[in-house]
């Protein structure tokens, strides 16, 4: 399994003039899932990585957690002389997705459904308008 799927949590604590605990900051690398907060028992944990908080950070929000998600480089992955692009309107019209074939014939899409799930209604409309 490639490493940069996996999630990692980074803390980054730092002191200011006369304090006498340091200021944590916590932030997410890597893989697709965005952060959770999960509580066993006594203890409380940041998903994923099951990273143990210390008691005095407890008091932590959901929103005080920065999320870095995983971004593959498609330039490297790709063949450019044999990739066939569509732009396929959402299905509010308001944004624009672009679906991608490589030389392979592998469908992508750049949209959260396909991020999440890995097929999408963008990517049935290109197979159906290839086919027809």
């Amino acid at each position: 399994m490639n490493d940069k799927l996996n999630s990692r949590v980074l803390v980054s604590e730092f002191y200011s003039h006369g304090q006498k605990k340091p200021i944590r900051k916590y932030a997410v690398y890597g893989g697709l899932w965005p952060p959770a907060l999960t509580n066993i028992g006594s203890k409380k944990y940041i998903m994923p990585g099951w990273y143990k908080l210390p008691k005095e950070d407890h008091d932590i929000k959901l929103e005080d957690i920065a999320f870095y998600p995983y971004k593959p480089n498609r330039e490297a992955n790709m063949d450019t002389a044999a990739i066939g692009i569509w732009k396929i309107p959402s299905s509010k019209g308001d944004k624009e997705y672009t679906v991608r074939t490589s030389i392979t014939g592998s469908l992508e899409c750049e949209c959260p459904g396909y991020g999440f799930r890995r097929r999408c209604r963008h990517i049935d409309q290109v197979k159906e308008s290839l086919i027809a």
